[in-house]
């Protein structure tokens, strides 16, 4: 198993305001082994940790991330529509968050998010030169994404980084594509999964992961099923996991 059995959903995002800097804190302080995050990009190429292309779910700012560069994201509030505790909590940049996650010695899967407005390749660079310059220990990161053509740019440029691929659900030709990426993991919609699906996968030497669950029933199947970890947004929820 690369993973820990509970990765936090982009931090403890039931508890925290998802993928800021003090969700990653609370996780850390909750005793959770790995973190997944989303990389996505702005503008002017800075690389943030944010999940939508759109300021408006998130923060108290309005406007696509490419419209923006890092000056206009400054001083934005991405913490107070989660909760008045966490007002002023800024979207990090991929270096800054990368710097708090390899000191805290967390796990990490990064999921790279790549919406229409960019290629593959104007976020992958980017993302790959944050990860030399702020990560040290990479048999602790996975790095996931749904285009399968992000994960082929990052293996042509590194061929020993672990990739995951992900997918709603399991298509029929995924053997195919797991095996020209090299993949070490398969990551699914946990919904979609089948017991034959779960079985293949883990036949075929890879492990196995599923977002997003919240409860410990649903752990239990799934665990049962061949399951090496799930991402949940409540990993106290799993406590008797985490000790």
């Amino acid at each position: 198993m690369l993973a820990s059995r509970i990765i936090a959903h982009r931090g403890c995002s039931l508890l925290a305001p998802e993928n800021t800097l003090g969700a990653m804190a609370l996780t850390k302080k909750l005793g959770v082994d790995w973190v997944e995050i989303d990389a996505n990009l702005l503008g002017d190429g800075t690389v943030v940790v944010f999940h939508d292309d759109r300021l408006e779910r998130l923060t108290n700012g309005r406007g696509k991330l490419m419209d923006l560069g890092i000056r206009d994201i400054a001083g934005l509030d991405a913490g107070s529509h989660f909760s008045q505790t966490f007002q002023g909590e800024p979207i990090p940049t991929l270096d800054q968050m990368l710097i708090q996650l390899d000191r805290d010695q967390l796990g990490l899967n990064l999921e790279i998010k790549c919406y229409p407005d960019f290629t593959p390749k104007q976020i992958v660079m980017p993302v790959i030169a944050s990860l030399e310059r702020h990560w040290k220990a990479f048999d602790r990161l996975i790095i996931s994404c749904f285009d399968t053509q992000v994960l082929t740019l990052i293996r042509q440029h590194k061929p020993d980084w672990q990739l995951g691929q992900l997918w709603e659900a399991l298509p029929s030709d995924w053997q195919t594509t797991v095996a020209q990426l090299n993949a070490v993991s398969v990551h699914l919609d946990h919904s979609t999964l089948t017991n034959a699906q779960a079985t293949a996968i883990k036949q075929a030497g890879l492990d196995l992961y599923v977002y997003t669950v919240n409860d410990k029933v649903t752990a239990e199947q799934l665990f049962a099923m061949g399951v090496d970890g799930v991402f949940t947004d409540d990993p106290p929820c799993f406590s008797y996991f985490l000790c």
